[in-house]
């Protein structure tokens, strides 16, 4: 068997082993109020009713309808289509790699992704983030080979036109699938804008930005046109209005919602190094600490590929769109995204980092080992691949011990299914994000939706002696202090937290309940998550 072939079989098993490894965890409930609106979207699209909430992911929701219309019910269609996308992800992750730093850094980075807890976990969610992941990865390949075939027209002698021709192909077919991944998930835009930048100025001319524009253009109205003929322009443009100022504004998590330097810069640790590389931290689970320093050997030897500076430049140079489009992505989230409490905005970025990793790893064959002797050349050959799956067996344990944990109802949809079997009751349920939730999955309850303190306090009241339910996400200290000023009793009614690495921001979320002096007390309000904006 030739060496391609034996490549094509080895990524095909490997695409096969992601795929079922995502289906075999698949879950079919809502986690939050994300998730719910993708499935209302599967039902029914309406941008108005937000089935889902902008900017509504029609490529995305268009690929789980098409799974319905076979005859999936839609959280099944959904868990398909992440499943699907993980899998695409892992093995456009190891083609990536082979482009930029050869077969063996392949096979590492295949190995990786294909284990990684945070790419695993991410392919379970009822979310766009999965498949947004996969075609980003897919478009930054493109970009890669169109690189090496450009590269290699300008030092053959013969064909030089057909290398050419096949490296401008990959940059279009780059640009397109970039413009169509703004449809599944559009803040992953400044993947698309890097690389439209760099490719067109790297061919010169203003032709050559009209060029490369329209071929971002045409993959983004492929679904643009249809989402404009299926939804009003009017209902469009006031709900994405709505939903923008408030994103930016009052609950999306950014820098102007979540301005503290202190909270943000713990989002972009946690959040990359806990959670994307499956690195230790204190509440993680034990075993990371086995993998943390293989992982950090790994990073190292990634660094010292680069260095000294020279070698960065010259890594830039040779592929200058996956180190724009990291960076301007890194940025956007850093600022516009809400990294501080929801790590899976890095989730882009994590194939670029395994990538890296598994060329660290290649590199030490040739760099940091004796080559001198069959025994030295063996050992070099061998410590490499030793430490990438020691490392691999440890985000494996790691990963399946989240996927089970997965499995269980989130903490939010806990609460709705504890609501809905309860029983008939009066008393309102007031809350800050669950109502859409609790209307859905508990017809027969009453959510108040409540946007501030004294608008709670005043809810409470107004519920009468057999006092009110309350949702904690809603209950700041400042309100739980108010209402014991006024004699009320808070004590938790239903709780069933989850671990923060698979709930990142609700992962003690509870039922309380609020009553009037007089009533039984409860236990201890259980701690929220450090006032975590919704968005």
């Amino acid at each position: 068997m030739s060496e391609e072939r034996r490549d094509l079989a080895a990524l095909a098993a490997l695409s096969a082993a992601a795929l079922a490894s995502r289906l075999w965890f698949r879950i079919d409930h809502d986690e939050d109020i994300d998730a719910l609106r993708f499935a209302l979207g599967v039902e029914r699209f309406d941008v108005a009713s937000l089935r889902p909430h902008a900017p509504y992911y029609p490529v995305f929701i268009a690929a789980a309808k098409g799974l319905a219309l076979l005859g999936a019910a839609p959280r099944a269609a959904l868990a398909l289509v992440s499943a699907a996308s993980g899998a695409a992800a892992v093995a456009f992750t190891a083609l990536l790699a082979r482009e930029v730093a050869g077969r063996r850094a392949a096979a590492f980075a295949g190995i990786l992704a294909l284990a990684s807890p945070f790419l695993w976990l991410s392919s379970e969610k009822l979310l766009s983030d999965m498949a947004g992941a996969a075609v980003t990865t897919a478009a930054l390949w493109l970009c890669a080979r169109g690189r090496r075939l450009r590269r290699a027209a300008e030092a053959a002698e013969a064909g030089i036109a057909a290398r050419e021709a096949s490296a401008a192909r990959a940059r279009t077919a780059a640009l397109v699938l970039l413009g169509v991944g703004l449809g599944v998930r559009l803040s992953y835009f400044p993947f698309a804008l890097a690389c439209l930048a760099v490719i067109a100025r790297s061919e010169g001319g203003r032709l050559a930005w009209l060029a490369r524009g329209r071929d971002l253009a045409t993959g983004a109205l492929a679904w643009l046109v249809p989402l404009v003929l299926i939804a009003t322009p009017r209902d469009l443009v006031a709900t994405t209005w709505v939903q923008g100022l408030g994103h930016f504004t009052r609950w999306g998590g950014t820098a102007i919602t979540v301005s503290s330097p202190a909270d943000r810069l713990h989002g972009v640790v946690w959040g990359i190094w806990a959670n994307g590389l499956g690195g230790a931290w204190p509440d993680a689970p034990a075993a990371r600490w086995l993998g943390a320093p293989i992982l950090l050997a790994l990073l190292a030897a990634a660094a010292l590929r680069a260095a000294p500076l020279r070698r960065a430049a010259r890594a830039a140079r040779d592929q200058p769109e996956l180190f724009a489009s990291a960076l301007a992505y890194f940025v956007w989230a850093l600022l516009g995204q809400n990294i501080a409490f929801k790590p899976r905005h890095w989730l882009p970025l994590v194939p670029l980092l395994i990538v890296a990793l598994a060329a660290g790893a290649a590199a030490l064959s040739s760099a940091f080992l004796p080559a001198a002797a069959a025994r030295g050349r063996a050992l070099r050959s061998a410590a490499p691949a030793a430490l990438v799956a020691a490392l691999a067996a440890q985000w494996l344990a790691d990963a399946i011990a989240l996927a089970r944990q997965h499995r269980a109802p989130s903490p939010a949809a806990a609460i709705v299914g504890f609501l809905r079997d309860a029983g008939a009751e009066q008393r309102p349920v007031l809350t800050r994000d669950l109502d859409r939730m609790i209307l859905e999955g508990a017809p027969g309850r009453r959510p108040v939706r409540v946007r501030g303190d004294d608008e709670l306090v005043r809810a409470v009241e107004q519920a009468g002696p057999g006092g009110a339910l309350i949702t904690s996400e809603a209950l700041s200290p400042a309100a739980r202090d108010a209402l014991a000023g006024r004699g009320y009793a808070i004590s938790i009614r239903f709780a069933r937290p989850r671990s923060r690495y698979v709930d990142a921001l609700w992962s003690d979320l509870a039922l309380l309940e609020a009553l009037p002096a007089g009533s039984p007390a409860g236990r201890p309000l259980p701690r929220s998550p450090r006032g975590a904006p919704a968005g």
